[in-house]
């Protein structure tokens, strides 16, 4: 198995960009309590972001497409993005292929059904997302096989 960082990896959306997008509404990350309009995330789980400095957006693209992001674009050619499968969400940023491993599963659902937690839709993400490789059985401390790290 390779060796992998020990980025900090979210559990959820499995994305280690910590820059919320250009359209992301404004929020006080140092207020507990808040939820994200957008993803449903509570503040006092996401310490580590912050938000996305003033650019102008190039003609022809959109604030909320973070493929457009010549940062993000970089980022996700990285060895360590390579290893997580890392690709471009248009709302997260850089974020892994892979589904956490207590996701239901997303084949045969109908497309228009939306996750509780992101609020993303089944037919958005289909043919773009994996499930998580079994766990069962993992001893206690394992490496996970996706972000490589307890």
């Amino acid at each position: 198995m390779s060796s992998k960082n020990n980025a900090e990896v979210c559990p959820v959306v499995g994305t280690t960009n910590s820059t919320l997008p250009p359209s992301h509404p404004a929020v006080d990350l140092s207020k507990p309590g808040q939820t994200c309009p957008v993803v449903g995330a509570k503040t006092e789980h996401h310490g580590n972001l912050h938000q996305h400095p003033e650019v102008p957006i190039p003609s022809g693209a959109s604030p909320t497409d973070a493929q457009r992001c010549p940062v993000v674009s970089k980022l996700v050619k990285e060895p360590q993005a390579q290893e997580l499968d890392d690709k471009v969400c248009p709302v997260v940023g850089p974020v892994t292929t892979v589904l956490p491993p207590d996701h239901p599963a997303t084949e045969g659902q109908d497309p228009d059904k939306e996750c509780p937690v992101t609020h993303a839709k089944v037919g958005h993400h289909k043919g773009k997302v994996i499930g998580h490789p079994s766990v069962a059985g993992a001893a206690e401390g394992a490496v996970c096989p996706v972000v490589g790290h307890a």
